[in-house]
């Protein structure tokens, strides 16, 4: 794994990728409700690449230096969630998301047995960026991270049987 470094301009990007994640989660489950299968299963598949990404880019910086990354355990919703800060940017991630070297690599101010009771509230009126998905993504791309690269699949199914390309077409 190739180490990256955890910039200002990194970070807002990932924070930028996370947030739109979440929208896509939500977008998903709304359209599902609609009956609009079709886009529910490419909301899907990007939010899930996103959060792929997102965990790529975690991982690699981690593994540049993990002294610039703290986080602690919190139990959401019955799973254990390891609570990422680096340089003042957080972010939530599946406590094995990053691997056990990694993980265990993070100074951590509980353990993962006794996690912090944190109900988990999405708070959308938090901004910290007025960066745009493409451009995050293209930058994160730049940096050797392609979410294209996360995609379980670059294409889905719709509800009539055509093929749907889920693929962000500007990222090379």
């Amino acid at each position: 794994m190739d180490p990256l470094e955890p910039t200002d301009d990194l970070l807002e990007s990932l924070y930028v990728v996370n947030k739109v994640a979440k929208q896509f989660a939500d977008e998903a489950t709304a359209a599902y409700e609609r009956g609009d299968l079709t886009e529910s299963n490419v909301r899907s598949a990007r939010k899930d690449a996103l959060y792929r990404t997102k965990t790529a880019v975690l991982s690699r910086v981690v593994a540049h230096d993990p002294s610039r990354v703290s986080g602690e355990y919190h139990a959401i919703n019955g799973d254990v969630w390891l609570f990422l800060s680096v340089d003042g940017w957080k972010f939530h991630q599946p406590a094995y998301a990053i691997g056990g070297e990694l993980t265990d690599a993070i100074e951590t101010s509980n353990s993962r047995s006794d996690p912090l009771d944190a109900p988990y509230v999405r708070d959308s009126t938090v901004e910290r960026s007025d960066r745009t998905l493409e451009e995050s993504l293209s930058r994160l791309a730049d940096a050797g991270v392609n979410a294209n690269d996360h995609l379980a699949r670059p294409t889905v199914t719709s509800e009539h049987d055509r093929i749907v390309d889920v693929r962000w077409s500007f990222l090379p």
